[in-house]
């Protein structure tokens, strides 16, 4: 038989009275917190006495901020901890280092003039953490950058050309192709989704029936230059195919060369080991295409490579110093009489004047070649053998060569050390080098290529690598910058304890820097 409590009967079991009994677990625990709290605040007062403030330091500063390790009051105005607590406001936006501190020292050069925020209400603490140690300051880390630039439409005006969605630059879908490169994939001419302001429209061009290619004017064929070759042990060998020159004349072993060292005979990095130098027709050039004028008269005389006015400059000094010096070697010539009893400089005759125009004419047309026969099949050169007018031919005059315009900067919105990458080949990264025979084309490594050793995602073994657990940096700052440092017009006003000066107590920043 069930019996049934009536809930009268189930209420008279629960005790009332239970929150009045003594707890002895919470008793314990609250006097623990009660008396650990007065000995924290204890240790802080002694600790305060005895002049022990490396408690209430953050961290120590970065090396190049040690000059004043032990003045707070540089840079801190306030005392962050005590308005977060007071105005409940525990969110990383609020500092005790004015921006006026950092541009004391710091030109705050602005990025984007239309970014949202403005780029004077972005606190310099907020992407240069200080109190981390002995570390670069410029190094921001990713955090700082995605926060615009996970969702870039809602924090730029007008139109915007990059990508507006981004995660990592170590995964496949967090960061996309570079701009060369898809410009180049296009199969048109059309700029959607890369806006007719990109810095990369400068320095492609798109041409009917060949699509995308490099916009400089000038003629080069790499595939000419350059011949792989396949060596007894089945290793890829490379060698300069230059007539009448030898590797040794570059300063390169005639056995087994590889791609670099051929490579570097044309390109050297500058003197931060950045960039590639441009290429300058004295020191790559002459040597294998000399710029004859007069290969009878003058033997392996060459004209400077300069402007078409200073070469016929040089022409014209050349055949009148030589008509004037030898004033018979024209046939029925005779100098012209001076004037009795004035000083005056020679003339030429009606004769050496008109032979002297046949040889500037015939000199310019020589130079302007395509061909020197005179010098052997070796001596291909002249104007006309690597410039082009603008439709891309072979010029016909001095006046219809277009100038090269070689791109010295290929990314113009990203930095890139070939120092840091000496240790690779460069047929590498510049794929199809050897294979190229027009100068349209662009042979710069993708985005995919990069990520094969700067990537966050562990790489799987293959027949030609093996498994990698971690990559090399993906930090957004390892190939981007934020400020424009190009506009910089820093005018200091502090002396080397970075006090105001007296010399110049006004100096301040100039309207270029963030206020």
């Amino acid at each position: 038989m069930t019996v049934r409590n009536s809930s009268r009967e189930l209420s008279e079991r629960v005790e009332i009275e239970f929150h009045k009994r003594p707890n002895r677990f919470r008793r314990r625990v609250w006097w623990s917190a009660l008396w650990l709290s007065v000995a924290c605040l204890l240790w802080l007062g002694y600790a305060g006495a005895r002049g022990d403030h490396f408690i209430y330091e953050g961290g120590d500063l970065a090396y190049a901020h040690r000059l004043f390790e032990n003045d707070c009051a540089k840079c801190h105005t306030s005392w962050a901890p005590v308005e977060r607590a007071f105005n409940l406001d525990f969110s990383d936006r609020v500092y005790s280092v004015e921006n006026a501190a950092c541009l004391a020292c710091h030109p705050g050069s602005e990025h984007h003039q239309n970014q949202i925020p403005a780029h004077s209400d972005i606190s310099c603490g907020h992407c240069h953490i200080e109190h981390q140690g002995d570390h670069a300051l410029k190094r921001s880390p990713n955090r700082v950058c995605l926060e615009c630039h996970s969702d870039l439409k809602s924090h730029t005006r007008g139109e915007n050309s990059f990508a507006g969605t981004l995660t990592d630059f170590g995964t496949s879908q967090g960061h996309p192709e570079f701009a060369v490169r898809r410009v180049l994939s296009r199969q048109s001419g059309s700029l959607a989704g890369i806006g007719s302001e990109h810095a990369v429209l400068k320095l492609l061009e798109y041409v009917d029936g060949a699509g995308w290619r490099d916009r400089a004017k000038i003629r080069f064929n790499h595939a000419a230059h350059l011949k792989a070759e396949t060596a007894a042990d089945g290793h890829t060998q490379f060698r300069i195919v230059a007539r009448g020159q030898k590797l040794a004349d570059f300063g390169i072993p005639e056995t087994a060369a590889n791609a670099t060292e051929v490579c570097q005979v044309c390109h050297t990095s500058d003197a931060e080991g950045r960039y590639m130098q441009p290429i300058v027709f004295e020191q790559h050039c002459r040597a294998c295409h000399p710029l004859l004028f007069d290969n009878r008269q003058y033997p392996a005389e060459q004209v400077p490579h300069e402007k078409p006015d200073i070469v016929r400059g040089f022409l014209t000094d050349k055949y009148t110093l030589a008509t004037l010096a030898q004033p018979d070697a024209v046939s029925g010539s005779s100098p012209a009489r001076p004037i009795p009893g004035r000083r005056s400089r020679p003339t030429l005759s009606k004769d050496q004047t008109e032979w002297l125009a046949e040889q500037l004419k015939a000199a310019e047309a020589e130079t302007l070649a395509h061909t020197h026969v005179l010098f052997g099949a070796e001596a291909k050169g002249g104007c006309a053998y690597c410039h082009v007018d603008q439709n891309g031919q072979p010029p016909q005059q001095w006046s219809a060569i277009t100038p090269p315009s070689i791109p010295s900067r290929w990314e113009p919105h990203a930095i890139f050390s070939h120092q840091s990458h000496q240790m690779m080949s460069c047929v590498e990264c510049h794929d199809g080098v050897v294979e190229s025979r027009i100068t349209g084309d662009v042979l710069l490594p993708g985005v995919e290529l990069c990520r094969k050793c700067h990537s966050s995602e562990p790489a799987q073994p293959g027949p030609d690598s093996p498994a990698r657990l971690l990559g090399a940096s993906t930090d957004c700052v390892e190939c981007h910058l934020y400020h424009d440092h190009t506009k910089d017009n820093f005018i200091g006003g502090l002396n080397p304890l970075l006090h105001t000066a007296g010399t110049n107590p006004d100096a301040t920043s100039t309207g270029e820097s963030s206020k």
